[in-house]
């Protein structure tokens, strides 16, 4: 039954060790697979030792089993080193210096019958009815299992590092490393101080408990086929060449690493910012990391080279394991060129606001005066001056209108009639020969800001300026939907309708005018202009500003007349309880 057990533990160790072999690309696979196999081998010389009756021969496979033993602590070793992406710790110095004991101790075993340093003598003793040697061992011998349990031990204090650091899956891995090497390691412990009451050496069994782990750890928990050292490469290899400027410090405010773009932001050498206060080198910087565990983004401004820069800065807490912080990842984005666009822009817009405004109520102005100068054959001239006036200015007050807009823009649940019901009175108030018609319930509720009323302001006052009737497609004759000295009408429908996947609610303002032109909607769609491809106006411009602000789309539908719809992210009123 004995000689049963140990052999099948030799069966059970080469199985193992094939399916190790199979995933021989994965990180720690080829030490593990040496580690297998030589613990099979063991308890493959164990099992002939109990099998054979001549005591030369069992002296002879005692040799053999303490020869590989040696093999076991240094594949073991090197497989938590690859596993946890050391594998540059195992250098071929390193190696040597490692093998120096086991080859020494290799060589006394085989040698001693001529001193015995290993063991003195020998007895043989039966178990279950089979004979098994056993050796007085000495001092030396106690000295290199010290010496494999040392090895074993660092390789469990990595697993135990490993375990602590990484998330769920992988630290289920470790512990099954873990349990494969304990069990056989303290067996043989036990054995060797004498602290199990029987002759019989357990070690064997052990590793029968270790091939039961590793086996299901190879079929059933992807032992090996994603290791945290790829992760660790990844991230490494993200970290090191992403364009922003990452600076890792820990809990204390110390530097523990920086990338290749943030070395720039000292006056240091990468080697010598390790373990420097932040807050010595770039005060402004570290005066924005926040409280452990707390994230925060925010702006800085960081000296460099005798300029000021602009970096957008995002701090984000690093977790062990049960949620303990070690310290803060720093991002930084260098904002300089887009803030100074901003500037640019923002004193452009509203010098231009201001001083288009002016200048043309001084054009306007003159165009009157010069009115009541000039003959009947050229008032059309100075109506066209006072109607381009007009239209500069109001397409100046859009813009303001909007801007201002955008700039307090707070996304809130917003009820949809509210904001299209009034709307519609003003219009049909403006273009009293316009027939304009809303469709929209009463608890449609929208995720939208004060300026969504402004974009449908745009289209509806659009839709009524260039909408035509099919009276006046027969007669060719000019707009005057807009005014209330009479004319063709223009028919201008807001529809609302609510689609539940996903949540969204679509708006459409039809006319049956003749279309916005291809060109105008490819720019729109487009999102930018170009020399060649450009718009004629800002209302559009404005409408798809403000809804692609709070998450919409904006499109054009085909058919006679125009057809645009927006589309808007649904919202539940305020007072919606989940319950």
């Amino acid at each position: 039954m004995l000689l049963s057990v140990v052999l099948l533990a030799a069966v059970l160790g080469m199985c193992v060790a094939f399916l190790v072999w199979l995933h021989r690309d994965r990180p720690g696979a080829g030490p593990l697979a040496a580690f297998v196999v030589a613990a099979s081998l063991w308890a493959v010389a164990h099992g002939l030792e109990l099998a054979v009756p001549d005591i030369e021969t069992m002296r002879w496979l005692l040799k053999v089993q303490l020869t590989l033993s040696v093999v076991v602590p240094v594949a073991w070793l090197a497989t938590v080193l690859e596993y946890s992406g050391r594998p540059e710790w195992l250098t071929r110095r390193r190696l040597a210096l490692l093998l120096v004991e086991p080859g020494a101790f290799v060589t006394l075993v085989w040698s001693n019958a001529a001193h015995q340093l290993v063991w003195e003598g020998s007895t043989t003793t039966l178990l279950g009815g089979t004979s098994a040697l056993a050796p007085e061992w000495t001092l030396l011998y106690l000295a290199h299992l010290a010496y494999i349990l040392a090895l074993i031990l660092g390789g469990g204090g990595l697993l135990l590092r490993t375990t602590f650091r990484a998330n769920e899956s992988f630290r289920g891995q470790a512990i099954v490393l873990l349990l494969a090497i304990t069990a056989p390691t303290v067996a043989q412990a036990l054995h060797v101080l004498n602290a199990i009451p029987t002759q019989f050496d357990p070690t064997s069994l052990g590793y029968v408990v270790s091939g039961v782990v590793l086996s299901a750890a190879l079929l059933r928990g992807h032992l090996l086929d994603v290791a945290p050292v790829t992760r660790d490469l990844g991230r490494e290899a993200i970290f090191a060449e992403m364009d922003d400027q990452v600076v890792i410090v820990d809990d204390d405010g110390r530097i523990v690493d920086v990338n290749d773009a943030a070395v720039a932001l000292f006056d240091r050498e990468r080697n010598a910012l390790q373990g420097r206060r932040l807050a010595e080198l770039l005060p402004a910087l570290a005066a924005t990391v926040p409280d452990p565990g707390e994230s925060i983004q925010t702006e800085t401004e960081l000296q460099r080279d005798g300029a000021v820069n602009y970096y957008d800065v995002r701090v984000t807490p690093l977790y062990r394991a049960y949620g303990v912080v070690s310290g803060h990842l720093i991002s930084l984005r260098d904002v300089t060129g887009r803030r100074q666009r901003e500037q640019r822009l923002d004193v452009l817009n509203r010098l231009l606001r201001h001083n288009i405004r002016n200048e043309m109520n001084v054009v306007r102005g003159n165009a009157d005066l010069l009115a009541d100068r000039i003959t009947d054959d050229d008032q059309d001239r100075i109506e066209r001056i006072r109607d381009t006036v007009d239209t500069v200015v109001d397409r100046s007050n859009k813009i303001g209108r909007v801007s201002e807009a955008l700039e307090d823009e707070s996304v809130r649940p917003v009820r949809l009639a509210s904001v299209l019901a009034p709307l519609i009175e003003d219009a049909r108030e403006t273009y009293p020969a316009a027939d304009i018609s809303l469709s929209c319930d009463e608890d449609v509720w929208v995720s939208a800001g004060p300026s969504l009323s402004l974009a449908f302001e745009e289209l509806v006052d659009n839709a009524v300026e260039h909408g035509r009737s099919p009276e006046r497609d027969a007669t060719d004759g000019p707009t005057a939907a807009g005014r209330a000295d009479g004319g063709a009408s223009v028919n201008v429908d807001v529809a609302v309708t609510y689609r539940a996947e996903p949540p969204r609610v679509l708006v459409t303002v039809a006319d049956d005018g003749p279309g916005i032109a291809a060109h105008e909607r490819e720019v729109i769609q487009a999102g930018e202009e170009t020399p060649l491809q450009h718009g004629s106006g800002v209302g559009l411009w404005l409408v798809a500003w403000v809804v692609r602000n709070v998450g919409g789309t904006l499109s054009f539908e085909g058919g006679p007349g125009t057809t645009v719809a927006v589309g808007l992210p649904a919202a539940k009123p305020p007072e919606y309880d989940e319950a």
